[in-house]
């Protein structure tokens, strides 16, 4: 089976690391995928925790479409509740034009961060949020300089002579079926997914509008994956990830990336064991020779050939390992 693989870069930051050791290395991933051939790179979006180092993006995937030649950039998303449809779609526009047919606009309904981060974001108040799909057909409205209720408004620049591709965020069957609604391509996060949600793949095909705005469905699937030369240290690799979905479950600020014997110590000593090695067990985990059976393997559990990777390591060379070990 021939996949189509990109990366989920969410610029990790280390223990004793900091945020711009995190997008340097952000910018050195993107300078080797594109060398490897994999298809696209999408950056998160996260604000107030020290987890992340990229609060902005559109600016890093601007910053990485300058430096780069032929893999697509993204975002992997835009938490766009907290911005104004119309601001989204010219910088969308903006990059649309500037690199035709390499920008790939994701957006998700999440908050990006915890209460505090979300208010400052919306001027010290609570976004609303039963908008969410008017505000979706508006970027939509927008990029396709369709007239948007009865408003002669338009985004610049005008007549983008491509349209970016547009891929909505998400988990679960809700989000599927907004995606279909809207004709754009949907992103499901394997990674963070309770269960395997394989019937997602089916439902979002089946409601698809082939009229809305792409004629085809495109659906990817989003895993966490750790590569080392023994499967035992793929799995020890992943603690430090791990632990940060583990801290998401629980509704805390996920925190810089610690070692994997840091990690050991602390699920022996404390309560949340059975969590960690549930959500370990989703970690596609490998060697060099099998990881490309177990990819496929996910690819056919889900029906789709495009696969989304997040790997965050500790160590730098441990990240870079996983991806190299992952193009054949």
């Amino acid at each position: 089976m021939e996949l189509k693989l990109s990366i989920l870069d969410q610029t990790p930051i280390i223990k004793g690391g900091n945020a711009a050791l995190a997008l340097k290395n952000s910018l050195a991933l993107a300078d080797m995928a594109d060398k490897l051939g994999y298809y696209s790179i999408l950056y998160s979006e996260h604000h107030g925790v020290e987890a992340y180092g990229s609060s902005s993006p559109e600016i890093l995937a601007a910053t990485v479409l300058a430096s780069t030649k032929n893999i697509k950039v993204g975002t992997g998303g835009i938490m766009f509740r907290n911005y104004s449809a119309f601001k989204i779609a010219e910088w969308t526009k903006m990059l649309a034009t500037l690199y035709p047919d390499r920008f790939i606009l994701g957006l998700g309904k999440a908050p990006g961060g915890l209460k505090d981060a979300v208010l400052a974001l919306n001027g010290h108040k609570l976004p609303v949020l039963n908008n969410i799909n008017d505000k979706l057909e508006e970027i939509i409205a927008y990029v396709k300089e369709q007239n948007y209720k009865d408003s002669n408004l338009f985004a610049q620049p005008a007549h983008v002579s491509a349209l970016p591709e547009i891929t909505w965020l998400g988990s679960g069957e809700n989000s599927a079926k907004e995606a279909a609604k809207y004709g754009i391509s949907y992103s499901m996060a394997d990674f963070i997914a309770d269960g395997s949600n394989t019937e997602i793949h089916a439902l979002y095909q089946k409601e698809f509008n082939h009229s809305g705005y792409r004629n085809q469905p495109s659906f990817q699937v989003a895993i966490s994956v750790s590569v080392a030369e023994t499967m035992e240290q793929a799995r020890y690799n992943a603690f430090g990830m791990v632990y940060q979905f583990l801290e998401s479950r629980k509704i805390l600020a996920p925190s810089a990336l610690k070692p994997s014997e840091e990690i050991q110590a602390l699920i022996n000593e404390g309560e949340d064991q059975i969590l960690f090695n549930t959500l370990l067990e989703k970690v596609v985990t490998g060697t060099p020779r099998t990881i490309q059976s177990k990819l496929e393997e996910k690819a056919l559990q889900y029906g789709t050939h495009d696969l989304v990777v997040l790997c965050n390591m500790f160590r730098e060379e441990d990240r870079i390992f996983t991806y190299e070990s992952l193009i054949k």
